[in-house]
């Protein structure tokens, strides 16, 4: 699977990077309910992080796909990592509280 992935990371990194992106659209207008209920940091982490990670990984993909051995393309898909920890945390903590 690994190497079918590889021959065709063009097609599979554009598609991936299209979809990423449409579901970051998404998510900018799918807010957390929870998000009404705080203010600052908070509300921006639960406003924007979600589609902040989308984002992040919309670009790692179309880099790989770009350009196969590419540094950018993991920074950005572990900072898409970082960010969903920091949006589900902070969700998490909100339900909690």
């Amino acid at each position: 699977m690994k190497s079918y992935l590889e021959k065709n990371r063009k097609f599979f990194g554009i598609v991936g990077g299209m979809i990423a992106f449409v579901v970051a659209v998404i998510y900018l207008k799918v807010i957390p309910e929870e998000a009404s209920t705080v203010s600052g940091l908070q509300k921006i982490i639960l406003v924007y992080g979600h589609s902040l990670c989308w984002i992040l990984l919309c670009g790692a993909s179309i880099l790989w796909a770009i350009i196969k051995k590419n540094k950018w393309s993991r920074i950005l898909a572990y900072a898409a990592l970082a960010t969903y920890i920091i949006f589900m945390s902070t969700l998490l903590i909100i339900k909690l509280l």
